[in-house]
């Protein structure tokens, strides 16, 4: 996924997080975001992922500008899951395809499997308490992307 950032700066109120940043990242590269707590780097992957919009500049994710357009094209990993403790693994996995208009079967249907892939198969009627916190992991994941998985993408 290429990203492109322009005169990209972002404040919560007086707080200015982002002060003008420019960045292109191509297709296929990797990039490390390194520096202290509260410096900004959350902020800035979800403005990358359009889960929030920027104060000033552009970017643009896969040429998406929009942020639904970039949202569309991210896959963001908040550093505590979601996940609703009243389903099931499998449920919480279904939430996607759910939230798309897709029925609960055949949501159920789509996401199930991809447990036995991502190291989760025996575990689709467990709670979120009674996961590990890297399974709690897979689980938001697989809620996010399910039905854009490529396996040669993704490590675990």
């Amino acid at each position: 996924m290429s990203v492109s950032i322009q005169g990209l700066g972002h404040s919560y109120g007086e707080l200015e997080t982002i002060a003008r940043l420019d960045l292109e990242v191509p297709a296929g590269a990797v990039v490390g975001l390194v520096g202290p707590s509260g410096c900004g780097k959350s902020t800035l992957l979800e403005l990358i992922c359009g889960l929030r919009e920027p104060s000033a500049g552009t970017i643009a994710a896969e040429g998406a500008t929009a942020a639904p357009g970039r949202l569309r094209s991210c896959a963001f990993m908040p550093q505590r899951d979601a996940l609703l403790p009243w389903y099931s693994a499998l449920d919480n996995a279904a939430l996607a395809p759910r939230n798309r208009g897709t029925g609960r079967a055949a949501a159920r249907a789509e996401v199930a499997p991809l447990f036995a892939r991502f190291g989760l198969a025996g575990f689709e009627r467990a709670r979120p308490a009674e996961l590990s916190g890297g399974m709690r992991q897979r689980v938001a994941f697989l809620d996010r992307k399910s039905t854009r998985l490529n396996s040669s993408h993704i490590t675990i």
